[in-house]
């Protein structure tokens, strides 16, 4: 899993850029592939540090770390 450092919406859906080595790379995703795996793309586009690329898998996921409430207190 690689953390998303950019996002750009394309006519058929997002582009998403991340870093592996060092190296920026890039992997497109669909609308109907974003829809399936339930991903907002405006929210993937607004927000690309909150989401995670798994690149082999072709899959985007949440930040776990975004997706935890506030601390019980």
């Amino acid at each position: 899993m690689e953390e998303i450092t950019g996002a750009r919406k394309m006519a058929n859906g997002v582009l998403v850029e991340y870093r592996r080595g060092g190296v920026s790379q890039t992997v497109g995703f669909p609308y109907d592939d974003l829809i399936a795996m339930e991903i907002n793309a405006l929210d993937l586009v607004e927000h690309p540090e909150d989401y995670e690329v798994d690149p082999e898998g072709k899959a985007i996921f949440p930040c776990p770390s975004k997706c935890q409430g506030p601390p019980a207190g």
